[in-house]
């Protein structure tokens, strides 16, 4: 890796209780390109690190008050500070048991003092390099989150951490279904570029509406999002965000059309099975099961701004925040028996 292309990994920070030692490092670093920022405190260096950034840490083992060690075992234990290559510095002699317990406090690399500056340099190279692949990991990880459910993405971090993973469970969740109204009809005389952006308006604004109620996005399907939620406290959360995207969507700047769209809720809770469908190819972590259906159905079912759930969801409501009126028994598609349905009332 050309160090021109480091961007910020250029910024190293040196911590060492001899000032002789750190102009020494910045003599041999600053003429590389990189940009050294210096100090001789354990503690001083860990208030350094946040405002910094820096993309290498050169440490001493040997300082008063906080040795090394300290230093870097606080460094890993801060789960706000990204991961950072630290190279342990040290004059003494470095046995196998301090080199053990410099790598089990979280450092990557050892350099005994004084330094050949090519072996330095080199370290410094390799470490960056592991610095990047990690950062670049990060960043695909961040990214993936967006496309994937919650779920799915959990699922392949067991896999690829080896984790034994059950082949799937049966657990009791509460499901919502969220659909666009007419969105066909509606879609039809809009250009591509138009549907995509109006698909983006509104479904952002429900999928930020889902996690801040605690639900899972299952999928995204066309105009349709499929929330989970799990816990005590299922149903009331999962009624909450029917509300919430209900009046977010009925804010000014999103009513200017509320008189030809809206969105159709339908929520049911019950078991469901929870495990990966698909090839060895392509999986994806997600709950099916006749719960789902139903609540599948509900949607469809439900007009412009209604929310419309089954009986056994009403019975695991808790408390009176909800209001509700029964609306008879309904023959859903794909349903055998006819079953009552309730809307909650806004």
């Amino acid at each position: 890796m050309m160090l021109k292309s480091l961007g910020s990994y250029k910024k190293i920070l040196a911590v060492d209780d001899e000032p002789v030692n750190l102009k020494l490092l910045e003599a041999k670093l600053v003429p590389e390109g990189y940009i050294v920022e210096t100090t001789t405190s354990g503690q001083e260096a860990l208030d350094m690190i946040k405002s910094i950034k820096p993309g290498l840490i050169l440490l001493d083992v040997i300082m008063p008050g906080m040795d090394g060690y300290q230093v870097c075992e606080k460094i890993r234990a801060d789960k706000s500070i990204a991961y950072i290559p630290i190279i342990f510095l040290t004059a003494m002699q470095t046995g196998q048991k301090d080199i053990i317990h410099g790598l089990d406090s979280g450092g990557d690399d050892y350099i005994r003092k004084p330094f050949d500056t090519f072996e330095l340099l080199s370290r410094i190279r390799a470490a960056l390099r592991v610095k990047n692949l990690y950062d670049e990991l990060t960043l695909t990880k961040a990214e993936l989150s967006r496309y994937v459910s919650l779920s799915t993405l959990q699922m392949v971090e067991r896999v690829t951490s080896r984790e034994n993973m059950p082949v799937g469970e049966t657990k009791d969740v509460a499901v919502l279904f969220s659909d666009i109204r007419g969105f066909t009809n509606i879609s039809e005389n809009m250009k591509p570029q138009e549907v995509f952006e109006f698909l983006n308006l509104y479904l952002s604004k429900q999928i930020s509406v889902v996690q801040d109620h605690h639900g899972i996005i299952d999928k995204l399907t066309g105009d349709e999002i499929m929330a989970v939620f799990e816990g005590p406290d299922m149903v009331s959360n999962a009624q909450r965000c029917a509300s919430a995207i209900v009046k977010t969507l009925c804010t000014s700047k999103f009513c200017q059309h509320a008189d030809w769209i809206g969105v159709g809720i339908g929520i049911n809770a019950g078991p469901v099975y929870v495990g990966s469908i698909g090839s060895e190819t392509m999986k994806d972590y997600t709950v099916i099961g006749n719960t789902v259906n139903i609540a599948a159905r509900l949607c469809g079912l439900a007009k412009k701004f209604q929310i419309l759930f089954t009986e056994t969801t009403k019975n695991l409501i808790q408390g009176k925040e909800f209001r509700h009126r029964s609306v008879g028994k309904v023959s859903l598609k794909g349903i055998s028996v006819p079953m009552e349905v309730f809307e909650l009332m806004l």
